[in-house]
């Protein structure tokens, strides 16, 4: 009868692969299956717990009865006044825990063990047949030995990298060890592929501002710089007409070509006016020459016929009309200085002349031959025929045995050459300086210092006047040979 039962309670609980019910001894007194009656399974750590009075689960094994793979579960039989009086015992068969766990919906690269309370595998997914009766290793026994449920990231025993969450029994004598696990690699997959994806967008998003900011600030400063820069070098290639045409709605650079457009026309207006002055000089320049050759022709003129009329020697006639033609040399050679360079020996030679008629001659000079541009000329010619013209008034050349040496010589400095030339006067009439100064000195300290930024120093030695000119000369001035 308890047999006959036990077997309808197995038809409907097809999860097990026997069911017993022993007595207080341990011993089978009837199963769900003919046979094994008498057996006695004392030695059973569960059945023991179950005739203690507790519920009780057991460990993995092969059952002496069915040979499967089962978990053992036996619970007590207790009377009214809480007395056992027995056990139900239970094999819970592990292939049909595992074709239930089979059945269900993992994700890929997912996992799912179930163990007993010393690590033996009761099922698993997947690879069961690989693992389920065999021991999860050391390294992961600390598992299966916490004390509180926990989430990890590990390397499972197949060699797949998982996020485990995993559930210890909860006092080492009861119940099962569980854990899941998820692929890391499948989980991430999707939010790889996504950071991927956020990383293209965020390159292409940073390319396509820098394209941008390279096209803007190539509209917005390269092109207008470049208009500015060729503007500028159009101008250095004396193309007065060129400008940028900027506009200041343009912005900043807008602004500034504008200016520079502005500041253009002003500096071609001004050009203009001063070639036309420049013009205009040139031709009271040309006309001055021009009056003063047919003066001194007029005063020649005249001085011939006076002389003649008076009966003066033939030789005076000559020597006057000598002096007239060196000052109109000396003329000439000062007009023509204001265009061209000029050698300095020739400026000097020809700035004396008309005051160097005495035999012999009053004056020394030395100095190596140079050629000096066309503003040097006209201010060094100026000054010497001023200086000529004192010496014959007051110096050196109103005595008969008056002299006067000019020396120069080009010092070289760091930055550029310095000319330096010497005036002096001996044997002349005593000297003594000025209270004030006059238009002569004046004049020579001017024309120096505007023409070629140079400097008079003036000596009232009491041998006679020294004067010390001094100037920079542009690499032009250098010896001739």
């Amino acid at each position: 009868m308890c047999g006959d039962y036990l077997a309808r309670v197995g038809r409907q609980m097809p999860q097990f692969a026997g069911i017993a019910v022993l007595d207080t001894q341990g011993v089978v007194r009837c199963r769900q299956k003919p046979g094994g009656e008498g057996m006695s399974l004392a030695d059973r750590l569960y059945v023991r717990e179950a005739l203690a009075g507790r519920r009780a689960v057991g460990t993995f094994l092969v059952g002496r009865l069915s040979d499967a793979k089962i978990l053992p579960i036996a619970v007590p039989i207790v009377d009214s006044a809480g007395t056992v009086q027995g056990v139900v015992a239970g094999s819970l068969n592990l292939d049909w825990l595992q074709s239930r766990l089979s059945e269900r919906s993992f994700a890929p690269g997912g996992n799912l063990t179930v163990a007993d309370r010393n690590g033996v595998i009761l099922a698993r997914y997947p690879d069961p047949g690989r693992f389920v009766g065999t021991r999860i290793p050391d390294d992961y026994q600390y598992l299966v030995r916490a004390t509180q449920p926990g989430t990890l990231e590990l390397t499972s025993q197949d060699g797949t990298r998982r996020i485990l969450a995993f559930f210890p029994p909860v006092d080492k004598k009861r119940d099962l060890y569980v854990s899941a696990g998820l692929s890391t690699e499948e989980e991430f997959r999707s939010v790889n592929r996504a950071t991927y994806v956020g990383v293209a967008v965020i390159l292409f998003t940073c390319l396509a501002v820098f394209l941008a900011a390279a096209l803007t600030a190539r509209r917005s400063i390269q092109m207008p710089v470049n208009r500015l820069l060729e503007t500028v070098q159009a101008w250095r290639g004396a193309d007065e007409n060129a400008r940028t045409d900027m506009k200041a709605e343009e912005g900043e650079f807008g602004q500034l070509g504008q200016a520079i457009d502005a500041y253009m026309d002003e500096l071609r207006a001004a050009r203009r006016q001063r070639r036309r002055d420049e013009e205009r000089q040139k031709l009271l320049m040309g006309e001055l020459d021009h009056r003063v050759k047919n003066l001194l022709a007029t005063v020649q003129s005249v001085a011939r016929q006076t002389f003649r009329s008076a009966g003066t020697d033939a030789v005076v006639i000559e020597t006057f009309n000598q002096r007239l033609s060196a000052i109109a040399e000396a003329h000439a050679l000062l007009m023509r200085g204001i265009e061209q360079s000029a050698s300095l020996s020739d400026l000097v030679s020809v700035t004396i002349k008309p005051f160097d008629i005495a035999k012999p001659s009053h004056f020394i000079v030395e100095g190596p031959d140079l050629v000096v541009n066309s503003r040097a000329a006209l201010a060094l010619g100026m000054a010497l025929h001023e200086l000529c013209t004192n010496a014959v008034k007051y110096g050196a050349l109103s005595a008969e045995n008056g002299r006067v040496c000019i020396t120069w010589t080009l010092r070289e400095t760091a930055d550029h050459p310095v000319l330096d030339l010497c005036w002096q006067e001996t044997d002349g009439p005593p000297v003594r300086a000025p209270e004030k100064s006059g238009f002569g000195s004046l004049m020579i300290q001017r024309i120096l210092s505007s023409q070629i930024e140079g400097k008079a120093e003036m000596h009232f030695a009491d041998e006679g006047l020294i004067v010390r000119l001094r100037a920079p000369m542009p690499p032009a001035g250098v010896p001739i040979g």
